[in-house]
């Protein structure tokens, strides 16, 4: 019994003094989705959680809007109250998750753009600070097909047409495209459809349940060479999505261009993949029967200065180049033997191309004697501006900097509340005008979604190979939800983030170190509604905390307490032990003798102060006799307890000197104290 009550006096002080030495305050925090897409019209289903060291704090959800905010729910105490249009429309359910955290499960039965789609703050309000954190619901809806239309397939080169796009096109509002694919020589050759025109802002208005009706017109000039080309139109979307969409392609046409030319031009193919495709020009005849017989063929290109110049050309059957440096770059075939076979061709090798030198304007010219009564004849092409495509391939890996700072740091932990700056730069391919997009992935989010912010990017700059340059920087507000937030940069991209051919990822943690809470101050949050103006949008998060010298000072005050009170208990233990023991059933509790006492505080005295020392206390069991050995063996020791019980109380007063009478406790042992 006296074993474990000294084991369980040991436990209690152990436990006591270490939960005193790591009692740190609870921190007040929020976190939630940064981006939840839902489809219009299905189920959506996302969860937030908040942590408060009180049961008593109130948690709640509200909309951002132009007017001010609209609360959606109440959580206090585990007990959920919803605005009206969500009590129908939503399941909100809460749990606890530990003694701290809780759950909000939120079940959208049927997404609507008008109910649900904008920004929120969710915010909770405890007795040691307040916190709040802002995220998005993005509505979607998958584009319907999509149609074509033109308003003349029969044309001659030369007159405009116009192309409309039209068909229901989902949600978000989407970017439009013409696509073409070519043929040559009348086939299309495994050609695939490529982006001739694009427009970011198309013609089309939103219908009552959210999605978007497009109809487009695009304006066409054709040329002889877009003679049995197909056209089609898609779109694509410039804000990154996680979630997949259906594409949306349009029915094909196929246009009939006729020209009163006998010369034509033709490239192969007009836009050419840089590094990719062979850079092909060729001289044909569209009439020949309309030619008795020819001189030469003629190819010209436009050099930088803007002159057109002599490339290289044909008689007879004899090929004459006047560009000796494309000479060692090209190759070229021809013949003008007769006209129905008379073509000039040069094919300039894919790794041979030189940008932007060899894309340029081409024309082709002929001389010769025609049919009839036409006699001596010439006629020279109109100019066929070859174009080039490049994706972009190379892009930096992000640099971060505190706002407003001015100075790139290597820093990837930041303090909830912290606004910092991305900036990614890079290539962006041929298009002066494409964007470097910014997607991100929270920990625990199963895919990257694209950065409402709004990103401000740099002017396009050009780089070798044909490649376009410019940085995108996008502002953002540290929360506590980036407890590991994955940031993507990207350029030449599809709909879905992560799509790029050119991208780098930086990965940004909360520092939660320095974001302990004050349990002394309450500050309310402040609510930062986006900006409609401006090109970055600002999210402002307040989070109640303390800095890091407070929380060091409360870990070390709190170290030095639990230390003391463990010292402290377990030296009336010991001291219990020691003194207020009982031995044995029959046996009588004594004080130390006097004389010992004076020893030991004489001892301490001497030794100067003892504030910070602690006594040591020797024991130290006294030899039996001769006749106790005699006595305890082979008997039962407790047949002979009266008679050893009064030899040793005499014993114990003539070797302590006791003289006032009183029975010593410490029976069995001599204690020695000294300190």
């Amino acid at each position: 019994m006296e074993q474990n009550t000294f084991t369980a006096l040991i436990l209690f002080s152990v436990f006591f003094g270490g939960s005193i030495a790591q009692t740190v305050p609870v921190t007040t925090y929020v976190t939630t989705p940064k981006v939840i897409e839902a489809k219009l019209g299905e189920e959506a289903r996302f969860y937030l959680t908040y942590t408060t060291p009180d049961n008593s704090s109130e948690f709640t959800v509200s909309r951002l809007g132009a007017n001010g905010t609209e609360e959606i729910l109440r959580v206090v105490d585990l007990t959920v109250t919803t605005n009206a249009n969500w009590t129908m429309a939503a399941n909100v359910q809460t749990s606890a998750v530990d003694g701290d955290t809780r759950r909000v499960n939120v079940t959208i039965y049927q997404t609507d753009f008008v109910t649900h789609e904008g920004d929120y703050v969710a915010m909770v309000t405890g007795s040691d600070g307040a916190a709040q954190d802002l995220f998005t619901i993005r509505t979607l809806a998958s584009p319907d097909q999509l149609s074509l239309s033109v308003s003349s397939r029969d044309v001659s080169e030369g007159t405009p047409i116009q192309f409309t796009c039209s068909g229901n096109t989902g949600r978000p509002e989407p970017v439009v495209h013409l696509l073409q694919r070519e043929t040559y020589n009348g086939t299309n050759q495994n050609a695939t459809f490529h982006r001739v025109l694009s427009d970011t802002s198309p013609s089309g208005s939103f219908l009552e349940n959210g999605t978007f009706s497009l109809s487009h017109n695009f304006t066409w000039t054709p040329t002889w060479q877009d003679n049995l080309v197909e056209f089609r139109c898609d779109i694509s979307y410039n804000i990154g999505l996680g979630t997949a969409l259906s594409s949306a392609q349009s029915n094909q046409i196929t246009l009939n261009v006729t020209s009163t030319k006998i010369i034509q031009i033709e490239t192969k193919p007009q836009i050419v993949r840089y590094k990719e495709e062979d850079l092909v020009v060729v001289c044909t005849l569209n009439k020949p029967e309309t030619l008795q017989n020819l001189f030469f063929l003629q190819l010209k290109r436009r050099s930088p200065s803007g002159t057109l110049n002599n490339v290289v050309s044909v008689t007879g059957a004899t090929i004459q180049w006047q560009d000796q440096t494309l000479q060692n770059r090209a190759n070229v075939t021809g013949t003008v033997a007769s006209p129905p076979t008379a073509h000039l061709s040069m094919v300039i090798r894919k790794d041979s191309v030189q940008c932007p030198l060899d894309f340029t304007e081409y024309e082709c010219s002929l001389s010769g004697f025609g049919t009839g009564a036409t006699g001596a004849f010439s006629e020279i092409t109109d100019p066929v501006k070859v174009s080039y495509t490049v994706q972009p391939m190379l892009i930096e890996t992000p640099k971060v900097r505190e706002a407003g700072s001015g100075v790139d740091t290597s820093q990837r932990e930041f303090r909830n509340g912290t606004v910092i700056e991305l900036t990614c730069t890079g290539q962006i391919g041929s298009d002066q005008n494409a964007t470097i997009r910014w997607c991100a992935k929270t920990a625990g989010a199963p895919t990257f979604t694209g950065l409402s912010n709004a990103a401000v990017h740099s002017m396009t700059t050009s780089g070798p190979n044909c490649q376009n340059i410019r940085s995108s920087t996008v502002t953002y507000n540290i929360t506590s939800s980036d407890i590991r937030t994955e940031f993507l940069c990207e350029s030449g991209y599809s709909s879905q983030c992560n799509s790029g051919t050119a991208k780098q990822f930086v990965t940004i943690s909360l520092d939660l170190t320095k974001d302990l809470p004050s349990s002394t101050t309450s500050t309310t949050p402040e609510v930062t509604t986006p900006s409609t103006t401006t090109s970055t949008t600002t999210r402002k998060v307040v989070t109640q905390g303390q800095n890091t010298a407070e929380s060091n000072t409360g870990l070390i005050v709190g170290a030095v307490v639990g230390g003391v009170v463990v010292l402290i208990v377990i030296i009336l233990v010991l001291v219990y032990f020691l003194i207020l023991r009982r031995k044995s059933a029959g046996e009588s509790s004594t004080d130390l003798s006097n004389d010992n006492t004076t020893k030991a505080s004489s001892k301490s005295s001497s030794g100067g102060s003892t504030n910070n020392q602690i006594p040591e206390i020797k024991i130290q069991p006294r030899k039996k006799t001769n006749k106790e050995v005699k006595d305890t063996e082979g008997y039962d020791n407790e047949a002979l307890d009266e008679e050893r019980v009064a030899r040793t109380q005499n014993g114990a007063r003539e070797s302590m000197g006791l003289s006032n009478g009183h029975s010593n406790g410490v029976a069995d042992e001599h204690v020695n104290v000294r300190m």
